[in-house]
């Protein structure tokens, strides 16, 4: 009895060792195939790095001739604009296209008036009668001329040396107890501020516009009537390049 208990003792000790060695043989496995796994994460992991690299690499390449690419067009649009700005036959198709635009913008009123390069609005229809006060009327009329100029300025290239004149015109009479305003000139003169104050109001740049006093040396009718007289009293927009 005692030497079957021996050799039931023995038999369980082989098969536990054996157990064990089956364990840490299959654990040793188990370590070696995570070892691979992980060998082949990290050169995944170095592959993706390196592609990074190369991506960033070329992301910055695109970046520069993006720049470079884009201050050849600002050069190239500034000689165009340039030349446009100097060439008499381009800026007349400048100014007629604009005023083209401008009249289509515009709602149909007798306060606007495009004649080809120019935009007439006459006087008697925004100020008041040798006055140079736009008032609530008059400013409410010009409104829509505005909007209208700030948008076109807006899509104008920034590189154009352009100006809007603003124009004041009267008729040939003499002022008469005008104490304001002794001549057509002063008269003529403080009409086209007003008018250049209000559109730099209306959000157009300052820099870009310009008044003119002509007082009655350009008068559209020649005749010696009071049709006439209302119809050279009146303001004109011009688009005008620097030279």
């Amino acid at each position: 009895m005692e030497r079957l208990m021996r050799s039931l003792a023995v038999a369980v000790s082989l098969i536990l060792v054996g157990l064990w060695w089956a364990s840490a043989r299959a654990a040793d496995a188990a370590l070696e195939q995570e070892r691979d796994q992980l060998a082949r994460l990290r050169e995944f992991v170095s592959q993706v790095s390196e592609r990074v690299r190369q991506l960033e690499k070329a992301l910055a390449e695109a970046e520069a001739r993006n720049r470079r690419q884009s201050e050849e067009i600002d050069r190239l649009e500034k000689q165009l604009a340039a030349r446009q700005g100097k060439d008499p036959d381009e800026q007349e198709r400048l100014r007629r296209r604009f005023f083209a635009a401008l009249g289509e913008r515009l709602p149909l009123s007798p306060v606007y008036e495009i004649r080809g390069d120019r935009v007439v609005v006459p006087a008697d229809l925004v100020f008041v009668f040798s006055r140079a006060q736009l008032g609530a009327e008059g400013e409410s009329r010009l409104q829509p001329l505005a909007r209208a100029l700030r948008e076109l300025a807006g899509e104008l290239p920034a590189a154009l040396p352009w100006r809007l004149r603003v124009e004041g015109h009267t008729d040939r009479r003499p002022l008469r107890s005008n104490r304001e305003f002794p001549t057509n000139w002063e008269l003529s003169a403080a009409r086209a501020t007003e008018v250049v104050r209000y559109l730099v109001h209306n959000g157009l740049p300052e820099r870009r516009l310009e008044g003119v006093a002509l007082a009655a040396t350009r008068p559209l009718d020649e005749r010696r009537n009071r049709a006439a007289y209302r119809r050279n009293r009146r303001i004109e927009l011009h688009l005008a390049f620097e030279r």
